[in-house]
């Protein structure tokens, strides 16, 4: 056995380790997008969506660093001590489940999302069909009729 074969075991788990902490930190900024969603503060969304993206970014190396293992991975897997086998198989769960709660909750929000913006369209119809309803009144009365958009608060 050579000596960097020795250091792969210990190499797959720290990097499987680092995977599971920054799907736990994508997971972390998923639930402050939900919050900041069902609190009706979209404005503060790009900034998680900035650093999700950074993750994801992190992630993406990692993959690629992850990539040699997996391309061998029934015979490295097979080969591992007894330990590092259990860790890996934990550090796995653990990181399919962490996946699992991302993609549900990035799901539910973007259903949340398309209903906000459903509904905001649908305001915006009912004010410009009262704005028509208004301006259609007043060319009945007589009265001048105002420009489209006029402020009339003063």
């Amino acid at each position: 056995m050579y000596a960097h074969e020795s250091q792969e075991p210990k190499r797959l788990i720290t990097l499987l380790s680092e995977q599971r902490e920054l799907y736990q930190r994508l997971r972390d900024l998923s639930e402050r997008q939900r919050s900041l969603i069902s609190s009706d503060r979209p404005e503060q969304l790009l900034s998680i969506l900035r650093e999700r993206q950074t993750l994801v970014a992190a992630l993406a190396k990692l993959n690629e660093q992850l990539a040699p293992f997996r391309r061998n991975w029934d015979v490295l897997y097979q080969g591992l001590p007894a330990d590092l086998r259990v860790s890996a198989n934990k550090l796995l769960q653990d990181i399919n489940g962490l996946l699992r709660v991302i993609l549900k909750t990035d799901q539910e929000d973007s259903a949340l999302l398309a209903a906000r913006k459903q509904s905001v369209g649908q305001r915006l119809r009912d004010v410009g069909g009262g704005q028509a309803a208004n301006t259609a009144y007043a060319r009945q009365s007589g009265a001048p009729s105002l420009a489209p958009g006029a402020d009339v608060t003063g």
